[in-house]
């Protein structure tokens, strides 16, 4: 029990170390977006609030009569039409460029030897003796993730080859001897940096 136990505390400290260098320097490129984002974003808000001041005084020499009523429904309005907005800006300005910025880095074959060369690297570096299995997006080639391998990593692939999966970008290593498999792919790494980037990105754009 206590060798199961050194065992998976030995894995946890790949995961977060795999994670701290994989995510790091994605992070500071999505700062980039972040901070492009808000700009844009202060123009849009100027330019809703310009608009919407402006509607509201024609609003109010036309229908003066009904203003109890008309100014409660536009304040319903405001509030849909604003959260339209953030959501708009949320999709346009994060989730887009998010991917598009893990498309470019995890597509890459040098990019996707790294992470298992890393993760072998780190297995070696821990003590653990055993074979893997690496999984790389269908849409790379073998041949060119292969080439850029380390020999040693080569050399404890079972089969002696990668593997292909139905995944865009990044990487999935199989540990066999502990039956677990450190998720690299693209969907993985996007999850992970949304969910630590949202709220900050939405405090920062929307305050």
């Amino acid at each position: 029990m206590r060798s199961l136990e050194k065992g998976q505390d030995k894995i946890q400290k790949i995961c977060d170390k795999l994670r701290h260098e994989t995510l790091e320097p994605a992070k500071q490129e999505a700062q980039q977006i972040l901070n492009a984002a808000r700009e844009r974003a202060e123009e849009i808000k100027g330019e809703a609030e310009r608009h919407a001041e402006q509607l509201l005084k024609q609003a109010r020499m036309q229908i003066e009569q009904e203003r109890n009523v008309f100014h409660s429904a536009l304040q319903q309005a405001a509030k849909q039409t604003i959260e339209g907005l953030r959501q708009e800006i949320e999709h346009k300005l994060f989730n887009e460029d998010l991917q598009v910025l893990l498309d470019k880095q995890l597509g890459d074959p040098q990019t996707i030897a790294n992470l298992i060369n890393g993760v072998v690297k780190a297995i070696e570096k821990e003590g653990l003796t055993t074979d893997v299995s690496a999984v790389i997006p269908k849409m790379v080639s073998v041949d060119d993730v292969n080439a850029l391998l380390l020999d040693n990593v080569r050399k404890r692939l079972k089969g002696k080859t990668l593997e292909v999966g139905p995944f865009a970008g990044g990487a999935q290593v199989k540990i066999h001897g502990k039956r677990m498999t450190l998720d690299l792919s693209d969907q993985a790494i996007k999850e992970l940096l949304a969910n630590y980037m949202r709220k900050d990105f939405r405090k920062m754009i929307f305050g």
